[in-house]
Parts: C-alpha cells; sequence; structure tokens
C-alpha cells in the first residue's frame, strides 16, 4: 500500500511539473551579415529605439516568450549595424525598473553609439506593468531635442496598447516635431491583429518608415535587409568625368594642273603644285585622292574622254615615280570636254580648261 501511495505521489509531482510554463529561452542561431564594405552609405544620424518591457510581453508566441524574443530582435539589429558615428538612445515601453510609476523611461542615451553600450542596455530590460505606447513616443520629442541630422525611431512591440491616449496620434506628433528629418519604423512581436493594425498605424504616420515583424528579420539575411532600409543608403558612384569632346576642323587641298593643247606631259612650271599637293598627302597619309582629267571642247567627244583619262594617268604617274605617293591612294577618272570651269570661245578660257584637278580634305584635332 505505501509502495502505491509512492507511485500516485510521484506521477502527481510530474503532473504539476509539467504544467509549469515552458523555458522561454530563445536558442535560434543567428548569423549577422556584415554590411561594412559592401557599397552604402549612412543615411541616418541618431537613432532611438522604443523597446516593449510592458507585461504583455510575457506572453508565450510559439513557446517562446515575446521578452525574449523582443531582446533577441533588438541585439540581432544591434550586432548587424555597421559601426557608424551615431547618436543612438534605448527607450522602454511599460515602467522603468524598480517603478511601478513611471510607465516609460530612457535607459540609455542619447548617446554616441556603441554596439557594447546599447547590449547591456537591452540586456537590462525588465519586464512588468501596462502598455501605453503613446507614452515613449511623446517622450522621444524630448530625447530627440538635442540631435542633429536624419533620425529612425524604432519601435519592438506585440502592438497591445493599453493606455487610452492614441500611438498614432502621438507618432503624428513626433513626425510633426521632426517633419522629414525623422521616420519611424516598427518590428510586430507575436501576432496579435490589433498590435500589427496599431504598429503598421505608427509606422504609416512618419510617410517614411515602414512596419515589419520579427519573422522577417529572424534570419542574417532578414536582418540585413531591414538594417540596410533603415540605417544604409547606396553609395552613389560618381561617374568618371567626360571628357571635353574633341575639336576637329577640316583642311582642304585644291589641285589644278593646266596642260598644253592637245598635250598629257606635265608642265615644268605645274611642279611647285603638285610637290605641295603631295606635302599635303604625306602629312595626312590617310588621305586618298581622285585625279579627274579634264579637255577644252576642240576634238571629238571620244577623242577628249581618252586625252582627259590620259592627262589623269600622267598626274598620278608624276605623284608616284617623282615623290613617291602611294599609288593606291590615287585614282583617275577622264571627263573630256562634260565639265568647263571657262568658256570655250577664248584661248585664256580653254588653257583653264586642259587641266587636271583634285580636291582632298581632313579632319584634324584643333
Amino acid at each position: 500500500m505505501k509502495k502505491l501511495k509512492m507511485l500516485f505521489m510521484l506521477v502527481l509531482v510530474g503532473l504539476l511539473a509539467g504544467c509549469v510554463g515552458k523555458t522561454v529561452v530563445d536558442d535560434t542561431p543567428f548569423d549577422a551579415v556584415n554590411l561594412s564594405g559592401k557599397g552604402y552609405t549612412q543615411k541616418v544620424d541618431n537613432f532611438l529605439v522604443l523597446h516593449d518591457a510592458s507585461s504583455s510581453m510575457l506572453d508565450d508566441y510559439q513557446g517562446v516568450q515575446k521578452s525574449v524574443r523582443a531582446k533577441n530582435v533588438a541585439l540581432n539589429m544591434n550586432e548587424t549595424i555597421p559601426a557608424l558615428p551615431m547618436q543612438s538612445g534605448l527607450r522602454i515601453i511599460g515602467p522603468e525598473q524598480d517603478s511601478n510609476v513611471v510607465e516609460t523611461a530612457l535607459i540609455y542615451g542619447m548617446t554616441a553609439y556603441e554596439a557594447a553600450g546599447l547590449e547591456g542596455a537591452v540586456n537590462s530590460i525588465k519586464t512588468a506593468g501596462n502598455t501605453p505606447i503613446s507614452q515613449p513616443l511623446t517622450a522621444a520629442i524630448d530625447d530627440l531635442k538635442d540631435v542633429k541630422g536624419p533620425i529612425a525611431v524604432i519601435v519592438i512591440s506585440d502592438g497591445i496598447n493599453t493606455s487610452e491616449k492614441s500611438p498614432v496620434a502621438a507618432a503624428e506628433n513626433l513626425k510633426n516635431a521632426y517633419g522629414d528629418r525623422i521616420c519611424i519604423y516598427t518590428i510586430l512581436i507575436g501576432d496579435d491583429a490589433e498590435g500589427k493594425k496599431t504598429l503598421e498605424d505608427i509606422a504609416n504616420a512618419s510617410k517614411c518608415g515602414f512596419a515589419t515583424t520579427e519573422d522577417a528579420v529572424a534570419t542574417g539575411q532578414g536582418m540585413a535587409g531591414f538594417v540596410e532600409n533603415v540605417f544604409l543608403k547606396k553609395a552613389v558612384v560618381k561617374a568618371a568625368p567626360v571628357p571635353a569632346p574633341l575639336q576637329y576642323e577640316t583642311i582642304t587641298m585644291d589641285l589644278m594642273v593646266e596642260f598644253d593643247f592637245d598635250k598629257n606631259n606635265i608642265l615644268p612650271r605645274e611642279a611647285d603644285k603638285l610637290d605641295e599637293f603631295a606635302a599635303f598627302m604625306n602629312k595626312y597619309p590617310e588621305t586618298t585622292a581622285v585625279l579627274e582629267g579634264h579637255t577644252d571642247s576642240r576634238g571629238s567627244d571620244e577623242y577628249n574622254i581618252k586625252l582627259s583619262q590620259k592627262r589623269a594617268e600622267s598626274t598620278k604617274k608624276y605623284l608616284v615615280e617623282k615623290i613617291n605617293i602611294a599609288p593606291s591612294r590615287l585614282t583617275t577618272e577622264g571627263f573630256g570636254e562634260t565639265r568647263p570651269v571657262a568658256s570655250n570661245k577664248t584661248d585664256k578660257g580653254r588653257q583653264e580648261n586642259r587641266r587636271v584637278v583634285a580636291v582632298i580634305s581632313t579632319n584634324v584635332q584643333k
């Protein structure tokens, strides 16, 4: 009989032990992403964390106490934030430690951001009391009064509000106090639908922040995305200066070699013209030329075509053999009497028409 009673007592103790609350330690591994040197620049100069330490955070969410989850979010964020020159602070939502009167308190900062300092403040948080979300939002106006530059306010909470004062109105007042300098971001702990809506409305009140959840930032990559969006912005890579466009000018060389009647040999008086023309071609070796032969109107059309071609060929021969211009750079064409430049009724005019002409031009940098 005594053995049966002993067995009954052991079973009863086991059952009672099973009724005790679950372990609230979250041992989910977190691998922080190193965002330093990733092509980012600093987006904010100050941040203030509003951390929910009220009694509703003592409830479990998926087997882990929400207060533990909130601390993990804050610690993981702290581990992911690059070492930036910022002012930082931590204000709790709920009573100050060892106080049942003060329902919010700034327990860290505003001070120069140091990861170790913020970590110590997060680990010191005790959980108890009501959730007056409006109070820390209102108090933040005074917390931030001396800071310069852009501000990020980060609310970590289950969103359960126990105060009659509207947290959304308090967020709007905070926004009005600092205007475009401030954005509010919220991270929901748990899955309370009304709390989720409250935090979304608080973020929307800032017109530049956003609301997210603990689940979304639980991984290293998820938290890195949050930190990037809140604290950082992509560095603007300055394009290499565009060099001024090169300035060019067109230079031209004209050739006009005259011939005696019914002849195609180069006259000595024309040598200087050909030398000058060849010098230009040698100076600008990319140039080519078409040598165009012409005649006056005396003679048949067929004869004059042949004569004009011979004049063009003799000019090319002179340039190639006498001045070493590459033959590939010179082409010839005879036009006969079809393109007069003067009257064929006078000796002077006919002399001007018995010619080989060429025009070459090139663009050179100024």
